[in-house]
């Protein structure tokens, strides 16, 4: 191997994905020298696959995610790529943008920031000196990158970079979970929501997309059997018409029925009891949400490529079992599969200050609030179905959950930020995570302008500067 030596950069950034991407936006234009380091070949990760956003707007129809994510989607929308943001009676709003041209704009905004960006690139470690990141080593193709910085922000989506420098972590449900989905379970008339397991992860997916659907005989299903997308009893929210049949896009969970008959008869083996899919700008277009591999553990890289293989069994079931089964999809065809393993949940750093089911209860937005979440509590478990309870209105996430309490020169962002398993279920979708991705961006600027570490950042003037961008904090 040989080894380089690169240039520094005020920040680093560790995962161009979701997060990552505004991050690195945020730290550029706010006068950060920044290095956005991906190990693909694009940028966007899930919003680059077609699934939509959840968690613009909250369950109030407010809307509690602006800035960077709200000039790229009113580009697109404003070129037919974006449906903007939509009411949905379950998931309280859904965005759906073009996958492509998300990828093209996120690439496009980054290089017109000032980003310098290194693709199919992995973290190989991290440098820390007296309890400080000072900096990273890359590895991409023959060679091994040296790169110092002054701050790193972990946008891996597993705390990849906050382990390897040492900060501490928690994963996994805790037992007291058990008894939150037993109550649930009492009240489910139709569906087993199956078991939550301590110590386990969510389950691990890989989305797709199908062409060539006949959507108006797909609508017309829905209409003559509403009994296919109703709720279960212990949802306390459900569709209605007028979000099913009137909006320019829906994120719909169905099918039950055709599942139950697929599986009898041997076409279906995968680990759930309804499909969901979301309408694409693509006419015809549909991305499918519905493989699932339980108990994997993301950060152990053996057992999420076996598991990688068992998903693209899964996407030709799948694709096979619409085709047969499903009205308006005899004619569909596989249009793409998203570009890697999608994990709901990771490592979760330990913070200076902790979200918890106490602060999704009292629907607390703090002082010191960076970011809002507008989902609700969605935990998938290790049967096939999922506890699923409405918030009523979006939460805040303080500053300090994005950064770890034992190590300097950090900060976490993303579904990896500092909270419990059940906050957790609330912030982990792409809505929150792109509003901590820009906050993450813009409070590192703002270390590397004052000349302090990120846990000494005045987090009023942090404040005012994402609301001087058009982010939002308060509701």
């Amino acid at each position: 191997m040989e080894h380089r030596v690169l240039e520094y950069f005020d920040v680093v950034i560790i995962g161009g994905g979701t997060s990552g991407v505004p991050a690195a936006i945020a730290s550029a234009r706010n006068g950060s020298k920044t290095l956005l380091v991906e190990r693909s070949g694009s940028l966007g990760g899930l919003m680059a696959t077609g699934m939509p956003a959840l968690g613009i707007l909250d369950r109030k129809l407010n809307k509690v995610v602006g800035g960077i994510t709200e000039e790229i989607v009113n580009e697109l929308k404003e070129e037919g790529l974006a449906f903007g943001n939509l009411r949905c009676p379950l998931h309280n709003g859904i965005t759906t943008v073009s996958p492509w041209w998300y990828r093209i704009v996120a690439t496009q905004k980054c290089t017109e920031a000032g980003v310098t960006t290194l693709y199919n690139t992995s973290l190989l470690d991290v440098k820390v000196t007296d309890g400080k990141v000072c900096g990273v080593s890359l590895l991409s193709g023959n060679y091994i990158y040296e790169v110092d910085c002054g701050i790193l922000i972990d946008a891996s989506g597993d705390a990849t970079a906050a382990y390897l420098a040492g900060a501490e972590y928690e994963m996994g449900q805790p037992e007291m979970l058990e008894d939150i989905i037993s109550e649930q379970a009492k009240l489910e008339t139709r569906y087993d929501i199956g078991h939550s397991k301590a110590g386990k992860v969510q389950p691990i997916s890989l989305t797709f997309c199908l062409g060539g659907v006949n959507t108006e005989e797909f609508l017309d299903y829905l209409r003559e059997n509403p009994e296919t997308y109703k709720s279960p009893a212990g949802y306390g929210m459900h569709y209605d018409t007028e979000y099913l049949f009137n909006s320019p896009a829906i994120y719909v969970t169905c099918f039950g029925e055709f599942i139950e008959k697929a599986r009898a008869n041997g076409d279906f083996d995968i680990p759930r009891d309804r499909v969901i899919f979301a309408t694409q700008p693509n006419k015809g277009e549909y991305l499918i949400n519905a493989t699932r591999v339980v108990d994997v553990d993301p950060t152990d890289p053996i057992a999420v490529s076996q598991a990688t293989n068992e998903l693209h069994r899964q996407v030709a079931m799948l694709t096979r079992f619409f085709k047969k089964y499903c009205p308006g999809f005899s004619e569909c065809y596989l249009a793409n599969i998203g570009q890697y393993t999608g994990a709901r949940e990771s490592r979760r750093i330990v913070g200076k200050r902790t979200v918890t089911k106490h602060d999704i209860d009292t629907l607390n937005i703090p002082e010191d609030c960076i970011a809002l979440g507008g989902y609700n509590c969605d935990i998938h478990l290790s049967g096939v179905g999922l506890y699923f309870q409405p918030v009523e209105h979006a939460v805040g996430v303080p500053y300090g959950a994005m950064v770890p309490r034992n190590v300097k020169g950090l900060l976490v962002t993303g579904r990896t930020i500092s909270t419990d398993s059940y906050a957790l279920a609330v912030l982990r979708v792409m809505g929150a995570c792109l509003a901590l991705g820009e906050a993450a961006g813009t409070a590192a600027a703002l270390a590397v302008k004052d000349g302090v570490d990120v846990a000494d950042v005045d987090v009023k003037k942090l404040q005012q500067l994402l609301v001087d961008n058009g982010g939002i904090i308060s509701i």
